[in-house]
């Protein structure tokens, strides 16, 4: 098993004082030899920095800019230590939340895998880790709805169903395994997204440029699941609405699309209007506002 590939583990952290410490005990406990980490700290106030250990670097930014932000400044600080393509440049970017804790084995296998099949992006089984018989998700697709896409196996038991090796055009984005020639020929993420639906953005552009991934289920994670918005529900259900609407308009996905964009939007706020559910409806229409009109006020 080859395990010389240089690989940059690049793990976000905001305010992850009660997670980060596990997800960072497990990614040292990897098997793999030519493994670097660093930690991209978005501003965190929670003290969560302290937990890093002085063998990891810490790459700290001066305010929370977001996921994507965070993942490029780690990207572009290796690529311009040793050049875009140097010999020293990693070949392979691990991308994780700070609430993902990986199986010691988990890289070699998606390294061995990608060295089989080329660049690519790959990503593991996603259990639940308050319950590792359960799927957190597996795959995903996007069916063009006011949230974007739909995931298969989310939340379902794990079993053989989702024990195959498969082409998809979606992964979870907590954990990945990215070839540099990704962003070489595809960009880094795209930081208008801040959070939530970036990956899936550039997975989409990835997978446009003709570029595989791979649902890998020999890997395999655990995940917490929504760390950063588990205080705040409403946040996430604003960002999905609004970059949903980000993501159709700079895909320019055609009036057919648009179409079942507001039919299932109104269909959604219908549901939670006879739910009685008013704060979020009010949440979805200003995700959609921002998402239509960035930068408007209320």
């Amino acid at each position: 098993m080859s395990t010389d590939r240089k690989v940059l583990a690049v793990c976000v952290n905001w305010n992850g004082q009660q997670v980060l410490a596990e997800t960072l005990s497990a990614l040292s406990q990897s098997h793999y030899r030519s493994l670097e980490i660093v930690v991209v700290d978005n501003a965190s106030t929670d003290g969560s920095l302290a937990l890093v250990p002085p063998s990891i670097r810490v790459l700290a930014l001066d305010q929370n800019r977001g996921y994507a932000a965070a993942l490029n400044a780690a990207i572009r600080e290796s690529q311009k230590s040793v050049g875009i393509g140097g010999d020293d440049a990693p070949e392979y970017y691990y991308l994780l939340n700070n609430d993902i804790v990986v199986d010691p084995d988990a890289l070699c296998q998606l390294v061995q895998f990608a060295e089989e099949r080329g660049a690519g992006i790959y990503g593991p089984k996603i259990l639940r880790h308050e319950d590792r018989s359960r799927l957190d998700a597996a795959w995903g697709h996007l069916n063009w709805s006011h949230v974007l896409c739909s995931y298969q196996g989310k939340g379902a038991s794990d079993g053989p169903r989702w024990n195959h090796v498969k082409p998809v055009d979606l992964l979870l984005g907590c954990a990945l395994l990215v070839h540099r020639q990704i962003f070489e020929k595809v960009g880094l993420f795209d930081e208008s997204f801040f959070m939530y639906h970036e990956e899936v953005d550039f997975l989409y552009r990835a997978a446009r440029m003709s570029y595989p991934i791979y649902y890998c289920p020999f890997a395999q994670a655990l995940h917490r699941g929504a760390h950063s918005t588990r205080q705040r529900p409403q946040q996430k259900t604003f960002w999905i609405r609004r970059n949903t609407v980000l993501f159709f308009k700079k895909h320019e996905v055609g009036t057919w699309r648009w179409v079942f964009f507001w039919s299932t939007l109104v269909a959604s706020l219908l549901y939670n209007i006879l739910l009685f559910r008013w704060r979020r409806v009010r949440t979805i229409l200003e995700g959609v506002r921002e998402g239509l009109f960035p930068g408007m006020k209320p």
